[in-house]
């Protein structure tokens, strides 16, 4: 794997190295979540590229072109906003399927082939990978070289003090002249091989030995090499087998393939596609090489705990003079691209390992750049598992982060430093996302960038909220924690975000990212969407625009399966912190915690190290009744004005429920934000958690306040009509929606808080400057001490305050599914208009109408022309009454030829553009005229319906010839030759 540095001079056996103060094992490194988004990024992307480059390779151009020109044909400008873009697909989606499902070209056979072909590749690299760096350097078994057995004593001692399962098998490479070892090979049989020139300085320098071999061999106990190679197979398979051949196509696409008017087109879509293949290397070597240096550290400190010497690092780090300036800037630069940290760092670390505890920006946002190029990939996943798709993309995102932020506010802890905010990690993790989504195709589509790509800031903000929750819910709980690990809090304590965000995510794929093109949605098309009768309104005012903006706002997805349950656990968690805290005691004075004495043997926990939050529960369980009282009287007021309101009199009951539904949901709302602002403006330590724990309360309580208020009124009047339908409606609402804007509103309120503490620093040093006698300064507020009693109520309290919102949401979750709720489509709520094509646009979707299917219908019914007008002219010319029936019987068949041709024609797309669609409308009137003059001469001939017949027969055919006509004028087919 690597070797601990080498330039040093000989010299006598060194002590060993000094331990580390802080176990850097007491939480999960992460590195191996960061592994395995990488791998997932590689399987999809994988599973995304090799069906494109078959297709490309395998499909007929022709049928491609027919396949590409079904879209034309439609009425879809490629070069407009993806909402329009959306809303012109959704036209004549028969038509379009029919086309598309007629030219389609399948090679799933052959994609499963490649794709089976490929992981077989990567899972025959990794087996391999150990035979070919055995054979390439023609290692020799260790007792080749060790020939008087001076060796194998020492290295099977220090095996045996690493405790390893299995021994690995000693190696040499005698042309090698370093002083240095690498550990391979798979995890049932690792290998570690010796330099020779370590093998020969062996007995001069005995602890160089043992540092380097320890080393190694920490590398093996920490299964570095097993999940190592793994991703260096297949990223070598993919490389090579996937992204080179998929790079090729898409080149091909971009520059050669097709005409230059179609190229031109849709540019910006292929080239977002080759940007983002590229994005998607970079992401890829980076990051693993970010993780590999990491894991350089962890066994530099695993091997310095068995007691190897610090002097190979030591020579090292004494070599590395610090530079400043660009030179700085350029080594820094430079060191990204090393699999192995500096020396000076991997020295520092041995005392302090504050690098494995620290957030940097970097890797961050390298981890939101994959998880954005790992959505795109998985754009195949079906929306009924959009849930699955939001927890995999939102467990990596802030796993990785909120892992990250876990070990650096327990580095702050114990170091006795200020407490990371963690807003930092969600803002890099967010501007990741953003990269990706600006970079690759999936907001901009087939534009160069999005028209509205401020909308990305939803993503930065709920990334923002969800990890500065992280991090104070991080600090809480490991001052209350006292198990033998924080293992289990720090999962607990990601698991909420992970759903928190997932929700987002299920919010913003389903309905929020058609905002990168604007506002796309009607106010009418908003209301129409609840499917309440009496929507929308006839007169839609302010009300009824808030209500519709409101309406679409994240955490408005009533169903189980967009997640909105989970935010109600951003303030359950930290609440049961506060519970846990007051059951234990707390403070200074109370037992050490047990994961404490493992992290810190033998030292002192300090009040930075452990005690419970600054406040208990009373506090905010208090500022959250305070809440609920403000909550209770707004809602009584505004039902009360619902009650006197005329909605009744639009003549449907649809506007008075939606009312009812979305007035106490605005109320609940205010009032969480209210108290969440002033709580974070009062509070220092955990004020987000703080304001979402009050508000949380405070939110229960609107919600049981409206059941009460409306269930008071029902059966009286126009409450009987909303209770049966917002009694499910409220919680989710009031839980997802409130949330989040309660979060927001704490944020609003720190920063008042803060502003307001500067003015008031600021008054005081300019009147002590003034000469005025000192100011009195502002005592810090302590929480009473309450009695045992009340100590217990405050308990209960906050328990059943948990017990409550948990028990409340899992009812409205199982009600909304026992009753089926779904979610509103967006394709009812957005606007249908579209702007006019450009004029290289229109003559292409002309162009594509009639080489899709057009002109070979406009060909059948030209066919069935002269058939008929064979047997027209044959019953005409007939002298016998024989003849005559034998002329009608083939009359009859070719009416039913035409009526057949008529009707496929009328399945068929409307014509781009008004113009044409009246000319083809008049042709299938006209056809649809002549096929019942036919039947009526058929069955009842006359002179009368022989006249009617040839009337509508010329008709028909002079609509045919103008169709003809037009579309060789708009340059769609070829004139004919005179």
């Amino acid at each position: 794997m690597s070797v601990v540095p080498t330039d040093t001079a000989p010299g006598a056996a060194q002590p060993p190295a000094a331990s580390a103060p802080y176990d850097e094992r007491v939480l999960a490194a992460g590195t191996t979540l960061r592994f395995v988004l990488l791998l997932a990024l590689l399987a999809a992307a994988g599973s995304s590229m090799i069906p494109r480059t078959v297709w490309h390779l395998l499909a007929s151009s022709e049928k491609a072109d027919m396949a590409a020109a079904c879209s034309l044909a439609a009425g879809i400008d490629p070069s407009v906003s993806m909402n329009t873009s959306f809303v012109q697909s959704g036209h004549q989606p028969a038509a379009l399927a029919e086309c598309t499902a007629r030219f389609a070209q399948d090679f799933t056979g052959v994609v499963l082939g490649v794709g089976t072909s490929a992981l077989a590749a990567a899972l025959a690299v990794y087996w391999l990978i150990p035979v070919w760096r055995t054979r390439r350097t023609k290692v020799v078994p260790l007792d080749v070289i060790d020939v008087h057995g001076g060796l194998r004593p020492l290295l099977d001692e220090l095996v045996t003090l690493t405790g390893l399962d299995r021994t690995p098998r000693f190696v040499v490479d005698p042309a090698s002249r370093t002083t240095g070892a690498i550990a391979f090979g798979r995890p049932r049989r690792p290998v570690i091989r010796l330099d020779g020139g370590l093998v020969a300085t062996a007995d001069t320098e005995r602890a160089r030995f043992r540092a380097v071999v320890l080393h190694e061999l920490a590398h093996l106990h920490n299964k570095d090499t097993g999940i190592t190679y793994a991703t260096v197979a297949l990223w070598r398979v993919f490389l090579v087998l996937v992204l080179l051949p998929w790079a090729a196509v898409g080149t091909d696409i971009l520059f050669f393939r097709g005409t230059a008017d179609i190229r031109g087109l849709f540019a910006p879509f292929n080239t977002h596609a080759q940007v983002l293949g590229g994005l998607l290397v970079l992401a890829v070597y980076l990051s693993r090489l970010e993780i590999v240096r990491h894991r350089e550290i962890y066994a530099d400190l695993m091997a310095a705990r068995w007691g190897a010497s610090a002097e190979p690092w030591e020579g090292g780090a004494a070599q590395q003079r610090s530079e400043g300036g660009w030179r700085e800037l350029f080594v820094r630069f430079a060191g990204l691209w090393h699999t192995h940290p500096s020396p000076a760092l991997r020295r520092a670390s041995l005392t302090d390992p504050k690098a494995l505890f620290a957030l940097t920006a970097l890797p961050l946002l390298l981890a939101g750049l994959a998880a954005d190029i790992l959505v795109w990939h998985l754009g195949a996943v079906p929306d009924e598992l959009l849930w699955l798709k939001a927890l995999l993309v939102a467990g990596l995102v802030v796993g990785i982060g909120g892992v990250a932020l876990w070990r650096a506010v327990l580095y702050a802890l114990l170091a006795g430093r200020p407490v990371p905010s963690g807003w930092s990690v969600g803002l890099w993790l967010g501007l990741g996302v953003v990269v990706g989504e600006l970079t690759g195709p999936r907001a901009a589509m087939n534009q160069w960038l999005p028209a509205h790509p401020e909308a990305l800031l939803i993503l930065v903000a709920a990334l923002v909220l969800v990890m500065t929750w992280t991090g104070q819910n991080a600090e809480w709980w490991l001052r209350t924690w006292r198990g033998r690990s924080p293992g289990p809090v720090m999962l607990a304590g990601l698991a909420v975000p992970v759903l928190a965000y997932a929700s987002v995510l299920y919010w913003w794929w389903f309905l929020g990212e058609v905002l990168t093109d604007g506002w796309p949605f009607t106010t009418a098309g908003v209301l129409a969407s609840y499917n309440l009768p009496g929507l929308p309104p006839p007169d839609i005012g302010p009300l009824w625009h808030v209500v519709a903006v409101v309406g679409f706002l994240p955490g408005t997805l009533a169903r189980a399966g967009s997640l909105w349950w989970a935010q109600v656990l951003l303030w359950v968690l930290p609440l049961l912190a506060l519970i846990v805290a007051s059951r234990s005691g707390g403070g200074s004075g109370g037992e050490r915690p047990r994961w404490l004495t493992r992290t810190l043997p033998g030292s002192i926990a300090s009040e930075s190290e452990s005690g419970a939050p600054p406040y208990g529960p009373g506090r905010l369980l208090a500022a959250g009744l305070a809440g609920g009282v403000v909550c209770s009287a707004g809602l009584a007021v505004a039902l009360a004005r619902l009650r006197t309101a005329d909605l009744g009199a639009m003549g449907a009951t649809g506007p008075l429920r939606l009312a009812h539904i979305m007035g106490p949901v605005l109320v609940i709302c205010a009032a969480t934000a209210l108290t969440a602002a002033v709580v974070a403006a009062l509070t220092d330590s955990g004020w987000l958690t703080a304001g979402l724990v009050s508000a949380g309360i405070t939110a229960l309580l609107g919600v049981g306040a409206t059941y009460a208020i409306m269930r008071a009124d029902a059966g009286a009047g126009p409450g009987t009509v909303s209770w049966s339908l917002s009694r499910d409606v409220h919680l989710p609402y009031a839980v997802g929606l409130g949330t989040l804007v309660a979060g927001l509103a704490a944020f609003v309120g720190r920063g008042a808080g803060l502003f307001w503490r500067w003015l008031v620093r600021r008054w005081l040093v300019s009147g002590r400057r003034a000469g005025s006698r000192p100011a009195a300064r502002l005592a810090p507020v302590e929480e009473r001490s309450l009695r045992p009693v009340w100590r217990r109520a405050v308990r209960v309290a906050a328990i059943g305050a948990v017990v409550a919102g948990v028990g409340a949401t899992a009812l409205s979750v199982d009600v909304s599914e026992s009753r089926g709720h779904s979610s509103r489509p967006a394709a009812r709520m957005l606007d249908r208009s579209a702007p006019a094509p450009s004029e290289a646009v229109s003559r292409l979707q002309h162009q594509a109408w009639a080489a899709a299917g057009g002109l070979e219908r406009i060909q059948a019914l030209q066919a069935a022309e002269r058939g008929y007008s064979a047997a027209f002219t044959a019953g005409g010319r007939s002298t016998t009454d024989a003849g005559f029936l034998k002329v009608m019987d083939r009359m009859k068949t070719t009416c039913g030829e035409m009526d057949r041709a008529a009707r496929r024609a009328k399945t068929y797309f409307s014509v781009p553009g008004a113009a044409g669609q009246r000319m083809w409308a008049r042709v299938l009137a006209r056809h649809r005229a002549m096929v019942g003059t036919c039947r009526s001469l058929a069955t009842r001939p006359s002179a009368t319906t022989a006249k009617a017949a040839g009337t509508a027969r010329r008709n028909a055919v002079d609509s045919v010839d103008a169709m003809l006509y037009w579309l060789a004028e708009k340059g769609a087919i070829r004139p004919k030759s005179s």
